[in-house]
């Protein structure tokens, strides 16, 4: 059991509400800053999370699978097809969210793979299908792969409102 576990029993709600937007600034600047995005991020955040969906359309063991996808905006919905290069070809999908202040309209999604079971062949492609609803109008939105336990990123996909 770690000190946080038992010192959160001990906090007030209240406090855990000031602590809260603390942590998703170190996150979300953390993943914003990972997707080479720059600038100020604003320091208010969303306290409902974008509701999100992704799911495997197929998976098939190939000798060189690539990284690839595309993304279709309509003001604050974000709908995702991709083709991820996985180890193995017995993997489930992760998919998270990453967002500045509605005012902004910055997000980053990432999409991970975690393999379900040993014995599997690979390297595989996961062709995937997803939408994200935001909850306000996106101008900038970053699709992320999230490779070896998060570690490592690589930028599939993005769209930049024009004007």
């Amino acid at each position: 059991m770690s000190d946080r576990a038992s010192n959160a029993e001990s906090r007030t709600r209240s406090a855990e509400r000031r602590r809260r937007p603390t942590r998703r600034a170190v996150l979300v600047g953390s993943a914003l800053t990972a997707g080479g995005l720059s600038g100020c991020l604003g320091g208010a955040f969303r306290d409902e999370s974008p509701t999100a969906t992704v799911s495997a359309r197929s998976t098939e063991p190939v000798d060189d699978p690539e990284h690839d996808a595309s993304v279709e905006v309509d003001d604050e919905t974000a709908r995702i097809d991709g083709r991820f290069a996985a180890p193995v070809e017995c993997v489930a999908l992760d998919v998270n969210t990453f967002t500045s202040s509605p005012e902004e309209g910055i997000a980053i999604v990432e999409v991970a793979v975690t393999e379900t079971r040993n014995g599997c062949k690979g390297p595989a492609a996961v062709e995937y299908e997803g939408e994200v609803a935001f909850g306000f109008p996106l101008r900038d939105l970053t699709v992320n792969h999230r490779l070896d336990g998060g570690e490592d990123r690589v930028t599939v996909a993005r769209y930049e409102q024009e004007g």
